[in-house]
């Protein structure tokens, strides 16, 4: 059996400067676009060729997809058109891989030389993932971006798709073969659509040859600039636009449900909620950590625990009166892993670090949010019932504690836990884990949260041996003293399965069951919504086919 390999972030590329403005890949010994005119160049090489933006105009939802994301200037390009030319009510979906992802400052340095697409340049710095491996989802209002970090090949097994247009914008054949082989053209033609159309800078014959293979039509073309000439290739067939139309009712106002009407809503479907207000779940707390969960191997749920931090850190920008988070090892052993994943850098250093003098990770980008803000913002304009509606077509199960008694998941096994939070004053300026947490909001000190089994008693009402426990263990991990409040404390139930992992789980025709959280709800629950949304609507997944097996099941052994 072969080791298992650390989950690390990808290379970055080394550049290097032709004319102090046209970036040149070291590695390949390659330009990034051409020095004629990079935005002309999109247009002619991809947008053209690919029949845009007449095409899209027949759709409500188009797909492009790229091979070579590089400095961004297709996608931006791509998007400036978009914007100009798309249906209405249309979504453009923008798939890209890149094994050699840019660094921030690269990105900014690279942009910052074409003005011409500065205001959309500006959003993709802002949200910019960096180097780290793996899925990532950025939404830019109806232009949805997927990038795939890792080698072509692994990208195109993992990406689940139906694609109506390619740019083939790797690094020349000659120079990056691996890009180009039998096996990515093959790969192509699998994930396409009826009719989709390919555009690229090359006219290389061996590319050529392998485009005809699989069943493309495939036409020669003068090049742009430098370059003599190029290929276009159209597959046969002809797409469908086929209207899915949902009613959904969501049982549950917790982190789930909110992130599956957001997710929605983002589509323009507002969707019914039943809630039930005599439970309040762990999601309405007053405040709550939103930090990566960490794995030292390079697996698929490891990668997706990375994806899925920076798109809600993303998203809760607004909502965070606080950044960064100590995290104190409990043991030695704890020390050391800790100092492993640091020295293997999953993520950029500035989400990561460790400080050898006092023994504590540092988890500089995690946030400090507010529940209440988050559920009330996105639950916004959302009708809350108590009866799920005649017209609702699909429903989810997304209620916690609620599920505990519904026949419809009685064969899944899941895992039912009481946390208890306390309200202290403690001399503490900024949030601390360690196991618990401690976080400082109004004047107190929030600390939590137990791990009990449910047992007889009521799972909602507090208990005073849990906030002394909470107390406790502050004082033993962090050295900190606190006291209570004689504010009330808060108690409610995690849902977690037997191997910690999310569930997904489509029971029937028309319900699904989204649970399994666990403590982590806030950090895991606003991608897998999107993801959930994204396949029922069979839209471009934003997270890999891998992924999405680990987590979809009907039981867990």
């Amino acid at each position: 059996m072969p080791n298992p390999k650390p989950l690390i972030q990808c290379m970055p590329p080394k550049l290097i400067w032709r004319d102090n403005s046209t970036p040149v890949s070291e590695k390949y010994d390659d330009i990034y676009f051409s020095s004629e005119g990079a935005v002309s160049e999109t247009e002619t090489v991809f947008l053209k060729a690919c029949g845009l933006p007449e095409r899209w105009k027949k759709f409500t939802n188009f797909t492009i997809c790229e091979l070579g994301f590089g400095s961004g200037v297709n996608f931006l390009t791509t998007m400036k058109m978009w914007q100009k030319t798309k249906p209405k009510e249309g979504r453009l979906h923008y798939l890209s891989i890149e094994n050699h992802p840019l660094k921030r400052s690269q990105l900014k340095k690279i942009l910052v030389s074409l003005p011409e697409l500065k205001k959309f340049g500006e959003e993709l710095i802002k949200i910019w993932p960096g180097p780290v491996k793996g899925f990532h989802r950025l939404h830019f209002g109806d232009v949805t971006l997927t990038l795939v970090h890792d080698n072509v090949s692994c990208a195109l097994n993992e990406i689940d798709a139906c694609v109506d247009a390619w740019f083939l914008d790797g690094f020349s054949p000659s120079k990056n073969p691996d890009m180009w082989s039998d096996e990515i053209i093959k790969k192509i033609y699998h994930l396409s659509a009826a009719g989709a159309r390919l555009g690229t800078f090359t006219a290389a014959g061996s590319v050529r040859n392998s485009l005809e293979k699989v069943g493309f039509k495939v036409d020669k073309k003068d090049g742009f600039g430098r370059k003599r000439h190029r290929i276009e290739a159209t597959l046969k067939g002809k797409r469908v636009n086929k209207e899915i139309t949902l009613k959904p009712t969501i049982i549950g106002a917790g982190i789930a449900g909110a992130s599956l009407a957001l997710a929605f809503k983002r589509r323009g479907i507002i969707p019914h909620i039943i809630h039930d207000k005599d439970f309040i779940a762990a999601s309405h707390n007053k405040v709550a950590l939103v930090k990566p969960r960490l794995d030292l191997q390079d697996r698929p749920e490891s990668r997706f625990f990375l994806g899925s931090y920076i798109y809600a850190i993303n998203l809760y920008n607004n909502y965070s009166p606080a950044k960064g988070v100590v995290h104190i090892p409990k043991s030695n052993d704890e020390m050391t892993r800790f100092k492993k994943l640091c020295s293997q850098s999953p993520l950029p250093k500035n989400h990561l670090k460790y400080d050898s003098e006092e023994n504590k990770l540092i988890l500089g980008e995690s946030l400090v949010i507010s529940p209440k803000l988050i559920i009330h913002d996105w639950l916004k304009n959302i009708h809350l019932g108590e009866e799920i509606l005649k017209e609702s077509n699909i429903i989810f199960l997304a209620a916690g504690f609620g599920l505990k008694d519904m026949p419809e998941v009685k064969n899944i096994s899941l895992r039912f836990s009481r946390g208890q939070i306390t309200s202290t004053k403690a001399n503490l300026s900024s949030a601390v884990s360690y196991g618990g947490y401690a976080i400082p909001s109004g004047g107190q000190v929030i600390v939590g949260a137990t791990h009990n089994r449910l047992d007889e008693h009521h799972p909602s009402i507090p208990r005073k041996s849990d906030d002394i426990e909470n107390i406790n263990n502050l004082k033993k991990f962090t050295g900190i003293a606190a006291t209570l409040t004689g504010e009330d404390s808060r108690s409610s139930v995690r849902v977690t399965s037997k191997n910690t992992l999310p569930i997904i789980s489509h029971l029937n025709k028309d319900t699904w069951l989204f649970t399994g959280l666990g403590s982590r709800g806030f950090t895991f629950a606003p991608l897998l919504a999107e993801a959930i949304v994204s396949k029922i609507l069979k839209e471009p997944m934003p997270i890999g086919k891998s992924v999405w097996a680990k987590f979809n099941y009907t039981s867990v052994d």
